[in-house]
């Protein structure tokens, strides 16, 4: 049986709610356990989450998809969104938090169970396995254009998006990259998914990085 352990982290990020800006920080506790004997691999997967949590997810704007100051703020900010199908509660965000993490993971190390509170929560602490009814509240039959239906929202994906945009070449994958040197983190995406406008920027925590 493989041997699991336990890591805790925070992030910021302001959320939308009835159209009013709330500051907000996300306590989380991620159980993880890995599926590979290889030491090194499991370090690198490890620090794939840390850098999920704490530079990708980290400095966001939080806010359901059909909120209209979301349309807003995207045509007249560059603040980075996490985009969500429903309103921002605690337990739409512990799902997705739950859900990103294991879809970059590439079954190297697992997240079995995530605990996820906030300050504008009210202290209540969510819990999210593979078998929580919170996943059911992440079904979106038509996040994308027929034209781009065969994609999955971004939190099933292992790029490094947190909101979805369909763009003329593709649909957008993120503001960050992993530092992979073997392997493209998005493999299948690579020839019809475009990068926003600027250069992504680059998180240790690939296969080829040296410890």
């Amino acid at each position: 049986m493989p041997n699991t352990f336990t890591w805790k982290t925070k992030f910021k990020s302001i959320i939308i709610v009835d159209g009013e800006l709330f500051q907000n920080e996300y306590n989380s506790n991620i159980h993880i356990t890995p599926y590979t004997a290889n030491l090194q691999t499991q370090t690198n997967y490890f620090d794939r989450v840390k850098n999920l949590f704490e530079h990708v997810f980290a400095n966001t704007i939080t806010t359901w998809r059909d909120d209209p100051l979301y349309y807003n703020l995207q045509k007249n900010a560059k603040n980075r969104f996490i985009e969500l199908p429903r309103p921002p509660y605690d337990q739409i965000m512990a799902a997705v938090c739950f859900c990103k993490a294991n879809s970059i993971l590439n079954g190297q190390i697992l997240v079995n169970k995530l605990e996820l509170s906030s300050w504008q929560g009210d202290g209540i602490t969510y819990t999210v396995d593979k078998d929580s009814k919170e996943l059911l509240l992440l079904d979106t039959p038509n996040w994308f254009s027929d034209k781009y239906k065969n994609f999955d929202p971004w939190w099933l994906r292992a790029d490094t998006a947190t909101y979805d945009r369909e763009l003329d070449k593709g649909i957008y994958t993120g503001h960050f990259s992993w530092n992979e040197k073997e392997k493209p983190v998005d493999k299948s995406h690579e020839n019809h998914a475009k990068i926003f406008e600027f250069n992504p920027k680059v998180l240790d925590g690939g296969k080829g990085k040296n410890k």
